[in-house]
């Protein structure tokens, strides 16, 4: 089977084939992007390891070359070829200041966003990436307490100097927001809601669909505080939602990858509008 991705649009074969679920030849994806946002990174990997998972062959055809390069420099190949489990040490990718594409469960939760405050520390000399430890645990812990994926949390992380900017996005094959909001009001007997008020509902503070999360229902809240104050942006992704905003102002629109599963959340980081690590002076005494 070949599946041609020439747009974001495109994604939706991808999802369609999941759904109906595929036992078959292997599958070739023809690639045509010219550039690729984090976001794009997950959804792809996503794919190809699910139907990994499910003894499916998935070939990657890369038309342009500058992409190729760098889709194998930030491991992707190596990745989807292996056993794609994250390994003991992470191996960094400073030629395009990137964190290795990695798949992350709650036992290496730590570990990953450890390495990772670390390694973007070196190129953000001087600047607090305490909130980046934060929003990313928020967002992980998000995808084990509600979403029931059957893959593990996704994650992809990107330095851009010249922009002065951190990307990091966060996917899973779950649920997703509104499933997960609505089959709870059923639960408790209430009124589902539309797609849009579910995400809106969860964006909320304090609001969770368990009853003892690890995150304890900051997490998208906590996401949102940080955006603001940052004075960034993010973008969300979730069934049929798709979700753009800086905190102040949230927009919604009809998701335009139809048939799309799960949740896919990027987030971008302001380097300059961090806060500038406190130092200690030293006396002489």
């Amino acid at each position: 089977m070949d599946i041609v991705i020439k747009s974001q649009r495109d994604y939706h074969k991808l999802f369609q084939i999941i759904q109906e679920g595929y036992q078959g030849a292997p599958i070739t994806i023809h690639l045509y992007h010219r550039f690729l946002e984090p976001m794009d990174i997950l959804i792809l990997t996503e794919f190809i390891i699910f139907h990994l998972n499910q003894k499916v062959e998935i070939n990657l055809w890369v038309d342009n070359a500058e992409v190729k390069g760098y889709l194998e420099a930030i491991g992707l190949f190596e990745f989807c070829s292996s056993n794609y489990h994250e390994p003991t040490e992470l191996k960094e990718i400073a030629s395009y200041s990137a964190m290795p594409l990695r798949r992350v469960n709650r036992e290496k939760m730590n570990y990953y966003i450890g390495r990772t405050q670390m390694y973007f520390q070196t190129l953000c000399d001087r600047k607090d990436l305490g909130m980046l430890d934060i929003t990313l645990s928020e967002l992980i812990n998000n995808v084990y307490d509600h979403s029931n994926s059957p893959i593990d949390c996704f994650v992809f992380c990107q330095y851009y100097p010249q922009k002065g900017q951190i990307k990091l996005a966060v996917g899973d094959l779950g649920f997703g927001i509104p499933k997960t909001v609505n089959n709870y009001f059923s639960n408790k007997g209430a009124d589902t809601v539309s797609s849009d008020d579910a995400v809106k509902w969860a964006l909320k503070l304090n609001r969770t669909t368990q009853s003892m999360p690890h995150n304890a229902g900051r997490g998208l809240d906590t996401v949102c505080s940080f955006v603001k104050v940052n004075k960034g942006n993010w973008k969300l992704f979730s069934d049929n939602v798709k979700m753009t905003g800086n905190g102040s102002r949230n927009h919604f629109f009809d998701n335009p990858i139809d048939n799309f599963i799960g949740t896919v959340i990027e987030i971008t980081i302001i380097v300059d509008n961090l806060e500038e690590l406190e130092t200690m002076d030293v006396l002489d005494w």
